[in-house]
């Protein structure tokens, strides 16, 4: 079954639309409940900012607020560093091609340093990662400089709006993993099908113990938490490693996304170092070093904000819990879980396992069961992930790729039995 290329970006264009109407419905009928989605309220005394999008808002205005404490001498070389890296990216991508593939860490990297100084100069501001409120902050600057008031209404709408962008982007994304997995355009549009109607079906599924702790709010874009773009960078990244034709190109971009990811979110470290030991035991060991260097290229912003993130929170029980990890959470972070509660397991689960037979090949079926476990492992073992099941959102889009898996290979066993009954048939009428 082969899907031609106009019905394959038709089809995604309209499964974007519908992931979009879901929460841009909510927030029209903010004040109400629609069928299958909770109520969904814009506080207006805090701009609707809540829990860790107020840390996320603030070290946003710190990143914009550093430039100015800077040091003017400073922040000339910091430019001038960025302007000469700049020129030597372009003169050797034009003089060098068989040096591209390691310009774009390289980029990366130059980008962070840049990043790097003006994070030195940065307070600390109650977030833990500072991924979102740098992507958070691109748009806000400009919008600062031009003279608009940046009121925390105006940063609501600048990071709903980003939000959203990044919702729509992963399904993209999930449909192209779910075809470079299955080998099948129909199996990729399938799994975007599954994450495009996830708002819904969770309700169904897990109940609406699902909507608690606006764990609803944040799957759809509208809490300006880091959520939406963490699995849009690790989702991005899987395809491209799953391409039928492995580029040079691929392997250090795909690197680069899962670098990024880790600053938006500490635990996408393991992801990257789990697709890093599949990439190396591939067989195609000199493609691990091209990866490894995108992978790395944003450590450095990783790293230097590392003392204005989690040990800043430490003290407070709220924000982080006295016994973090224990192996005493693995169950409890299971059957308390607002959305992962066994009976949800039971749901979900037995098509992604047919899915996982479904995909014959061991590259793939490597890549996607790391990508998919990676965070229900390490997060098994966190105090807090019954009460955050967001944590999990990045291995939703493995799991829909392995639906679509199943769903395959039970219409080609269907296909076979069909043959199988008729073909005997038609013989006998034939004769």
């Amino acid at each position: 079954m082969r899907t031609p290329r106009t019905t394959w970006w038709g089809a995604i264009a309209l499964l974007v639309a519908v992931r979009l109407a879901i929460p841009l419905a909510a927030y029209a009928h903010a004040g109400s409940a629609l069928p299958g989605m909770p109520r969904f309220d814009r506080p207006a005394a805090d701009g609707g900012l809540q829990g860790d999008a107020t840390g996320f808002y603030a070290a946003a205005r710190e990143f914009m607020a550093a430039w100015a404490r800077m040091p003017r001498p400073v922040l000339a070389l910091d430019v001038l560093f960025v302007l000469a890296t700049a020129v030597v990216v372009v003169r050797t991508w034009r003089r060098r091609p068989d040096l591209r593939h390691w310009l774009v860490p390289a980029a990366l990297f130059a980008f962070g340093i840049a990043v790097c100084v003006d994070i030195h100069w940065m307070h600390a501001a109650g977030a833990a990662v500072f991924g979102w409120p740098l992507v958070w902050s691109l748009p806000m600057l400009p919008y600062r400089a031009l003279g608009f008031g940046l009121s925390k209404h105006a940063a609501w709408d600048i990071g709903t709006a980003l939000s959203l962008l990044f919702v729509g982007l992963t399904v993209v994304a999930v449909a192209y993993l779910g075809r470079n997995a299955t080998n099948r355009r129909w199996a990729g549009l399938l799994a975007a099908a599954f994450w495009t109607a996830w708002p819904l079906l969770v309700g169904v599924i897990a109940g609406h113990h699902a909507w608690a702790n606006n764990q609803w709010d944040i799957d759809v874009g509208l809490h300006n938490y880091d959520e939406p773009l963490s699995p849009l960078l690790v989702t991005a990244a899987a395809p491209m490693l799953l391409a039928p034709r492995l580029t040079p190109m691929f392997l250090p971009f795909s690197g680069c996304l899962l670098g990024v990811a880790t600053a938006v979110k500490v635990s996408n470290a393991v992801a990257a170092a789990v697709v890093l030991v599949v990439v190396f035991l591939r067989g195609r060991r000199h493609d691990a070093l091209p990866f490894l260097a995108g992978a790395l290229a944003f450590a450095p912003v990783v790293l230097v904000y590392w003392p204005l993130s989690y040990p800043k929170l430490y003290g407070n029980p709220k924000s982080w819990p006295r016994d973090p990890f224990d192996a005493g959470h693995v169950v409890s972070s299971w059957t308390h879980s607002s959305i992962f509660p066994p009976h949800t397991l039971a749901v979900v689960v037995p098509l992604a396992v047919v899915g996982a037979f479904a995909l014959i090949r061991p590259w793939p079926t490597a890549l996607v069961l790391a990508l998919l476990l990676v965070n229900p492992v390490f997060y098994s073992f966190y105090a807090n992930t019954a009460e955050h099941p967001r944590f999990l959102y990045a291995s939703l889009p493995e799991l829909f790729a392995l639906w679509a898996a199943g769903i395959a290979l039970v219409v080609s066993s269907a296909q076979v039995l069909v043959r199988l009954h008729v073909e005997p048939h038609r013989e006998e009428r034939e004769l």
